[in-house]
Formats: structure tokens, sequence, C-alpha cells
């Protein structure tokens, strides 16, 4: 049954009454000091400069083996090291949760991989037969599939470990740099608020997005 325009009415005038009340809510209680995100923001920081470099780097590969997000680890990372050290450890650290996976489907050969990842380790393959450092460039901006899935079948075809190992750092280049740029500029943001700095941040991300875009069409035309 279709709701009729009086109850949408009603429903959307409900809705905005409770947004309203949690934003007064928010605004006026101490909720708004202890979760607001620079808080939160902070609190990550002090947590991950405890942990010191080592166990921060076998965090970050653990996080990268259990499958979290690479760009969420290597925002972790930034506001934990800065912007040029976190480059440095994203780009290490990534190539580190690289290995294991990429050794694993070297040792078990395609057949047992493409059982394990489908048909497409086939395709990709050919791919890689044809264009080399480039393709394992394209499947780092275009991931069919899981980091360490994609990290599984690159283990399975031609690839060298030279190539596979300098295509992972050139593929990772746009997210880590990105990410190393916009993380203090939140940051900033969050510290001192202005609409003009969100402004400025929203186009310099919408700039971001559509480069991410064009690199991307390119790799699927390879």
């Amino acid at each position: 049954m279709t709701p009729s325009p009086r109850r949408k009415l009603i429903l959307l005038a409900v809705l905005a009454l409770a947004l309203i009340a949690l934003a007064l809510v928010w605004q006026f209680s101490p909720a708004a000091q202890w979760l607001s995100p620079l808080k939160a923001v902070e609190q990550v920081q002090q947590l991950l400069h405890a942990m010191g470099w080592p166990w921060l780097l076998a965090a970050f590969v653990l996080g990268g083996c259990l499958a979290l997000p690479l760009s969420l680890l290597c925002l972790l990372a930034v506001l934990a090291l800065g912007p040029l050290p976190g480059i440095a450890f994203c780009l290490s650290g990534g190539s580190l949760i690289a290995l294991p996976s990429f050794a694993l489907g070297r040792a078990l050969g395609r057949q047992a991989v493409e059982q394990l990842a489908g048909p497409k380790v086939q395709a990709l393959n050919a791919l890689v037969g044809r264009r080399g450092l480039l393709a394992v460039i394209a499947v780092r901006l275009v991931p069919a599939a899981p980091f360490a899935v994609v990290n599984l079948a690159l283990g399975a075809t031609l690839v060298g470990w030279r190539d596979f190992l300098l295509g992972n750092v050139i593929g990772m280049l746009p997210m880590v740099l990105t990410t190393a740029w916009l993380a203090p500029q939140i940051l900033q943001q969050l510290q001192n608020p202005s609409g003009l700095g969100w402004a400025g941040l929203a186009g310099v991300i919408a700039l971001v997005a559509g480069a991410t875009w064009a690199l991307k069409r390119w790799a699927r035309q390879l």
C-alpha cells in the first residue's frame, strides 16, 4: 500500500524534528566534546604514537591481511606519522602486505588459484603477458577483487617479482599521495572550521575524484 501524500508530509516533519532535536542535544550536551571528530582523531593519534614504528607496521600489515581497506590504513598511518613519513610507511607497508599472497599464488600455480579466485586469473594472465608492468599498475588502479585476492591472482601469472613490486608501488601512489595531502587539511578544518575552507576542500576532492576517474578509465582500456 502506497503512503498518502499527507502521511508522507507527516513522516518528513517528524524526521526533520528528530534531526533538529538531535542537533540541539549534540550541540549543547557534553557528548559534543567527548564524541567530536576532532576528539576521536586526537585519541587515535595518541594510540598510534604510543605503539611505535615496529608495532604500527605489524598492525598495518595485519590489518591488510585481514582485508581492511588500504585507504583507511594509510589514513591512520598519515595521522600518526605525518605526511612524508606516512607516504614512505604506506608504500613499504603496502608492499609487505602484498608479498605473502603473491608468493602463495606463485607457489600454488595458476590451476589451483583459478579454483580459488575464479576464471578471471586466465584473463589477468593474458593481460600481464601483453602489458607486463602496466598491467600490474592497472590492476592496482582498478581492483577487480579484494587486495589479497588480486595479489594471489597476480602470483599465478607470468609477472615477475620486480614488475609486481614496482607496479604495486606505482599503482598505490595516487591513493597514498591523496590521503597524505587530504588528512592534514581535514584535520585543520576540524580544528579551525570555516565555510571557505570546507568549500575549497570539497573542490579539491572533486578534482581528485575526476583525476581518479580518468586514471581508472585509462586502466580499463589496457
